[in-house]
């Protein structure tokens, strides 16, 4: 009697696995195809090529083909995003290039992409004041709206120096995908808030608190909470990779995992 029990209690347990295995299936597949359908988009120019390779370096670092699955990105990515300036500058289209590099990068270790969590992308000349928070910003990331908001003079200035580890177009992406992956059921998202799970132990380790304060390798504001600690170091990672792994190589690995990036080649060049 026992024995059929179990059998009954395995076989429940199989169908259950069975059922959420393809209801996982149907909702990746309505995701992909229905709720954020992508555009056709013009390919990359070569004058837009040598702009990301002169404003970010961690592009110089993949491989050819990696380097054509992040151009295709970028161009899918500037088409099927709204883009919103609050006032026109002659550097629009370069702005607009620079954000998309920088979200193709960052989503370069999954399948999908697009990044539902933002639908539109609004900038201003500079600082200005938000109506969410009711001060002034220079950027920040509207969950509700689904909006990110920058300052078009900060987010140029991010990209001039490559390696000082300000980066404001890096740091609100983050915010964004702290929500992107905040319900979704894939695995990478899964793998993605475990990973924030352990960043946020490491903010409660009065240890790892002290190196961070001994190495000053990361701006004080990343303690701030776990938001902004994700936030800031997604800048480090992104600017100074080498010293990232060097310093703190633990949290460097994590960020990886997180990322998807364990099987990039870029990391055997650090």
């Amino acid at each position: 009697m026992s024995d059929d029990i179990g059998v009954s209690i395995f076989g429940i347990i199989a169908l259950l696995a069975i059922v959420g295995y393809f209801i996982y299936i149907l909702y990746y597949i309505a995701d992909l195809y229905f709720f954020t359908p992508s555009k056709d988009t013009i390919r990359l120019s070569a004058l837009d090529e040598q702009l990301i390779i002169e404003k970010l370096p961690a592009y110089s670092l993949l491989s050819l083909e990696q380097k054509k699955k992040f151009k295709n990105r970028v161009s899918r990515f500037r088409a099927n995003k709204t883009f919103v300036f609050a006032e026109k500058s002659d550097r629009d289209e370069e702005i607009k290039l620079l954000l998309s590099a920088t979200a193709a990068f960052l989503m370069l270790g999954f399948k999908d992409y697009r990044i539902a969590s933002i639908r539109k992308i609004l900038i201003y000349p500079s600082a200005y004041f938000s109506t969410l928070t009711k001060q002034n910003h220079l950027g920040e990331y509207n969950p509700q709206l689904k909006t990110l908001v920058f300052s078009a003079e900060h987010v140029l200035s991010g990209f001039d120096d490559a390696t000082d580890n300000l980066n404001l177009g890096v740091h609100e992406f983050a915010h964004a995908l702290v929500f992107h992956f905040k319900k979704d059921l894939k695995f990478t998202a899964v793998k993605f808030r475990k990973g924030l799970t352990k960043m946020n132990r490491l903010l409660e380790d009065k240890e790892f608190l002290q190196r961070v304060e001994s190495t000053q390798y990361f701006r004080p504001y990343a303690i701030t909470n776990i938001h902004e600690f994700f936030a800031v170091t997604l800048e480090n990672y992104v600017e100074t990779p080498s010293d990232f792994v060097a310093t703190f190589p633990e949290l460097y690995q994590i960020m990886t995992r997180m990322l998807n990036f364990e099987a990039f080649s870029f990391h055997s060049k650090l």
